[in-house]
């Protein structure tokens, strides 16, 4: 039996605001601009790339980053200047995103995605369930968005 890849690739952190969530557990809703994450992703892998597990302090190396890149266009990869293409493009992102089951992942433009190989036991805890995806650890000053 061949030795398993330990790969998981996912999204990193959401580009804006999750519609799907109106406020966080603190009470707060903490999100990115996309061009303030875009700095955050390239900081990171500038910065030492460092994996944990759970935010413990000490737990670094659950990960190796093996892939890392901010999703810049709508599904399905399409490049064109035509505004007739773009526009079938948006309708046909809206009604996928109809389609979309509560267990889809749905990555959208400006979205960092973010693939690494786990560690042995970071893996074994993936497999099991208790390590579902990203969580990005850092400081940030929340600030409140006056409309």
């Amino acid at each position: 039996m061949p030795e398993e890849q330990r790969l998981l690739i996912g999204i990193a952190y959401q580009a804006g605001a999750d519609p799907r969530i109106r406020k966080g557990q603190d009470g707060g809703r903490d999100f990115f601009e996309p061009a303030e994450l875009e700095k955050a992703a390239h900081s990171f892998m500038l910065n030492g790339q460092q994996h944990g597990l759970f935010h413990v302090d000490g737990s670094e190396g659950a990960a190796r980053p093996v892939e890392s890149f901010i999703y810049r266009n709508a599904v399905p990869w399409v490049v064109s200047d035509s505004v007739t293409v773009n526009k079938a493009l948006a309708e046909l992102a809206v009604e996928v995103e109809k389609c979309a089951g509560p267990d889809d992942q749905i990555v959208r433009p400006g979205d960092w995605c973010l693939g690494a190989i786990l560690s042995p036991k970071a893996w074994e805890l993936y497999k099991s369930g208790r390590i579902s995806g990203w969580s990005p650890q850092g400081v940030a000053r929340r600030r409140r968005v006056r409309r």
